[in-house]
Formats: C-alpha cells, sequence, structure tokens
C-alpha cells in the first residue's frame, strides 16, 4: 500500500501569518504555488491559497497609496496572511494514510493540497500534483477485481 510518506512532499515552504499581503503573492508567483500552510511556532494555524489572496484582494476598498519618506506603500502591505487565510481547523491527514483514501478525501472535499501532521507537527503535504506523479509513476494504482456471478462461466 502506497501511504503519503511515500509520496508527500516533506520541504514544504510555509508562511507566517504575520507576512503581509503583497509579500504573500510574490512567494506564490515565484515559487508557482497554488498554497501553503500558515505557521505559528511550529503549528498549522490556516492555510493561504492563491484563492484566498484573490478573494481578499478582490474585497479591499480602492485606497490611494500612501507617500511617506518618498516611498509608496501599497494597501496590499497593510493586510497580512492572517487577514486572508482559511483558518484552523485545518484539514490534515497522517503520513501512513494511503494515497488512495487522501485522493478520494481531495475528491468529497474539494481540496487541492492536505498538510500531513505527524505528533501535532507539520510532517508534508499532499497536492494533487504528488498524487498525479504517483499515477504517471505507476506507483499508484487502483485495481477493480472482476469475478464471474454464481454459476457463470470461469
Amino acid at each position: 500500500m502506497l501511504t503519503l510518506r511515500d509520496i508527500m512532499t516533506k520541504d514544504v515552504l510555509t508562511i507566517a501569518p504575520d507576512t503581509n499581503i503583497r509579500e504573500a503573492a510574490e512567494i506564490f508567483s515565484t515559487e508557482r504555488l497554488g498554497g501553503a500552510p500558515v505557521v505559528r511556532l511550529g503549528r498549522i494555524v490556516g492555510m493561504l491559497s492563491a484563492s484566498d489572496l484573490l478573494d481578499f484582494i478582490a474585497s479591499l476598498q480602492a485606497e490611494p497609496d500612501d507617500v511617506s519618506g518618498g516611498k509608496e506603500h501599497g494597501v496590499l502591505e497593510n493586510h497580512t496572511v492572517e487577514e486572508a487565510m482559511t483558518r484552523a481547523p485545518i484539514r490534515t491527514l497522517g503520513p501512513d494514510v494511503s494515497a488512495v483514501e487522501a485522493a478520494r478525501v481531495m475528491k468529497e472535499e474539494r481540496l487541492h493540497r492536505i498538510p500531513i501532521v505527524e505528533d501535532g507537527r507539520l510532517a508534508g503535504i499532499i497536492s494533487t500534483v504528488d498524487l498525479v506523479t504517483a499515477v504517471a509513476d505507476k506507483r499508484l494504482m487502483h485495481h477493480t477485481f472482476v469475478f464471474p456471478k454464481r454459476g457463470g462461466m470461469v
């Protein structure tokens, strides 16, 4: 059985809740991420997705840039990830959960990524890309066994 421990991303990029919205958007753009766990003192306090960022930015009132000391500060620097993130409790899974079960949870709950937690700490993250990679590498296959009906030919 293929477990999440076998396919999860272990080196997880996390974001602090006090990171400003502009920095978070730049991190997502630079690292080509669709989301990341928000962590404070080693504990997950939320998840931030690109959709969360876009929804938050779209909800902001249009404000003129503040000018101070010759530098322009946009409205995005005045808001933090904590304001935009999806808050705990966050859906997590353990590292020994099967990849098939994780795929089922992601499908049913419409999630693109799930943090993997072990002993209360972030151990990794599983994403749709990790699952697709496992399928493409033929590490994750779903077998359906068909047995003939009673009295049928074998």
